[in-house]
């Protein structure tokens, strides 16, 4: 999200060579950001305060900051709409106070603070010392402050509280770490980029069907520093990039239908070629055109297809947001705290998936078959280096994402700590998710057997997904009706985004589209019931924005994520009709696009 500022050479008279190839080769030397945190953290580590029931002295204080140039350029229909620069640099401060075992997080009001402070802001961009200093300085002041207030709500929160059986620890200790790369960015060519924004949008031309539509380029250059006081020190790239594309049409009896495109990469090399590029903008354009003329589906229960992106974005709903345990906080009385807990907590060593298919989730990974793949990250939000997790093994659950936040029976971190969290935690989330089936079959062979399946049952038709709508490009309120009619389903308590490009395949192998479909009654549990998995895989690449359904446009922390999928078959599914309100058409007519610009 930044680039490092260059550093600067000093000429000064009889100031040896040696003592400058001494400066060059020390980190904190030559980087003013390193040293102004350094020093603070080490200052930081004389903070004292007794009182409040016990020593609440600091026993772990992290430092993060980010360093960071973003650069935004926006196009509709061959003009540009919006151009940004932003240049920050945030700082990110931990204060524990207590100990391993009992500490200020944990509490429903972890993290705040109700006294008079200074807040938090962005640091100054300038590389100065004392400037530096006087912000992480204020921005510590602000988290010990509010550490002290906690655990004396905790504390307090406990005396009324029947003592639990089992006692968790609150924090878990990690491997030191000391990894300071030299960051180099590449100057940003910021009129090409908009020229080729420019181009992409007005694709959207050629198409009337297409009402409304968008193509952004994002890049987010960042250099991240972490430091705590267990000794890890970390300097690294973390820039990412991506290109989102939107379109939206409107069928004659006023349902809206969206597609859209989200392109990420961990670097700027690793974006799709133009051509590439133009083609998918293309399909879309043609998808909203078709779709603006398909049928309306009908409730169906049967067998179904999902080709290999649409299973990986289903894996990415199914799986992604069930391989974490969320930790429930200590509440104060008659104040409940509504937690989602994953559909997997509780069902280690049962089986979720068939016994022929594996789960790995490796952020250590920078491509899959010769192709980038974005989820790959060198250090998690906590510091600690991420490892491969075999999270399924032969259908079977093993284990969970983990952050240094202790669970029940998971006590370390393996390095999936990517986003804040509620209560003074992180929160665990995929970063390369694998899905290995042992067995497979090509995807033509599969969409035979889907036939004969209906056949055998006297279905009409069975169902073929090429797509879903994830990350979910509409809106909260539509959020809310896929949530409510999937709990009243007894579906997943999580909604499920709902088919872009869904197909009726009939005996003949004929297909047709059809639109305003959504799952129902469908979760984790809904994964049990695969039948088989294609020979063919794709690399479903996506943000991860810790929002519902990874809702587009969500500002906040961002994840890049992957999912490397097969095809899957299912034995049977329930697919019910939206029940989104129609809007009604323009009464406008649209302006002539063939009109000279």
């Amino acid at each position: 999200m930044a680039p490092l500022s260059r550093r600067h050479f000093l000429v000064v008279t009889g100031f040896s060579a040696a003592a400058v190839r001494l400066r060059a080769q020390d980190p904190y030397a030559e980087d003013v950001i390193l040293r102004a945190m350094k020093d603070e953290l080490e200052r930081s580590r004389q903070l004292r305060v007794v009182g409040g029931g016990g020593d609440d002295t600091p026993y772990f204080i992290s430092y993060t900051l980010d360093d960071t140039d973003a650069f935004e350029v926006d196009a509709s229909f061959g003009a540009v709409t919006t151009v940004t620069r932003n240049r920050f640099r945030l700082p990110n401060i931990e204060v524990r106070v207590g100990s391993y075992d009992f500490d200020n997080t944990g509490h429903i009001y972890s993290g705040l603070y109700s006294g008079s402070r200074y807040d938090t802001e962005p640091l100054p961009l300038d590389d100065d010392y004392r400037a530096l200093r006087e912000g992480l300085w204020l921005a510590t002041d602000y988290a010990y402050k509010a550490a002290v207030e906690s655990i004396a709500r905790k504390r307090a929160a406990l005396t009324n509280m029947a003592v639990s059986a089992e006692k968790i620890p609150d924090f878990t200790k990690a491997d030191r770490f000391e990894s300071l790369a030299k960051i180099a960015h590449s100057k940003l060519d910021e009129g090409a980029w908009t020229a080729r924004m420019v181009k992409h949008s007005a694709i959207f031309d050629a198409y009337p069907e297409v009402l409304a539509s968008g193509v952004e380029f994002h890049f987010n250059q960042d250099t991240t520093y972490y430091l705590d006081t267990d000794g890890t020190a970390l300097r690294y790239a973390d820039d990412a990039a991506w290109i989102f594309a939107r379109a939206e049409g409107q069928s004659a009896d006023g349902m809206v239908l969206r597609d859209t495109l989200a392109a990420p990469a961990f670097n700027l090399a690793k974006l799709p070629p133009d051509d590439e590029l133009e083609a998918s903008i293309t399909a879309m354009a043609s998808n909203i055109k078709a779709l603006v003329n398909a049928p309306v589906g009908e409730s169906f229960t049967g067998p179904v297809l999902f080709e290999p992106q649409a299973a990986a974005q289903l894996l990415a709903q199914l799986l992604g947001d069930n391989l974490r345990i969320t930790r429930k906080p200590i509440s104060d009385p008659n104040r409940p705290v509504n937690i989602i807990a994953s559909e997997f907590e509780g069902r280690t060593g049962s089986r979720v998936l068939p016994e022929w298919i594996d789960v790995l989730d490796d952020p250590t990974q920078t491509s899959y078959q010769g192709k980038p793949i974005a989820g790959y990250y060198p250090f998690d939000f906590e510091g600690v280096k991420p490892e491969p997790v075999a999270v399924i093994q032969k259908g079977v659950l093993k284990t969970f994402l983990t952050t240094r936040q202790p669970t029940k029976n998971l006590r370390t971190s393996n390095g999936h700590g990517r986003f804040p969290s509620g209560f003074g935690a992180r929160a665990a989330a995929i970063g390369n998710l694998f899905v290995k089936p042992a067995q497979t079959t090509p995807l033509a062979e599969l969409k035979t057997r889907l036939i004969q399946m209906c056949k055998e049952r006297d279905k009409p038709y069975g169902l073929l997904i090429r797509k879903l709508d994830f990350p979910f490009s509409g809106g909260n309120a539509e959020i809310q009706t896929l949530q409510t009619g999937s709990a009243n389903s007894g579906g997943s308590v999580r909604p499920v985004s709902p088919p872009i490009l869904m197909y009726r395949v009939y005996p003949d192998g004929r297909e047709e589209l059809i639109r305003g479909m959504r799952f129902r009654g469908v979760s984790s549990r809904s994964l049990r019931d695969i039948l088989a998995a294609s020979a063919e895989t794709a690399v479903f690449d996506y943000i991860n924005n810790g929002a519902p359904l990874a809702r587009s446009g969500v500002n906040g922390y961002i994840a890049l994520t992957s999912v490397i999928s097969p095809g899957l078959l299912f034995d049977e599914l329930e697919m019910d009709t939206t029940q989104d309100q129609l809007q009604k058409p323009a009464l406008v007519p649209p302006p002539d696009r063939t009109a000279s610009r």
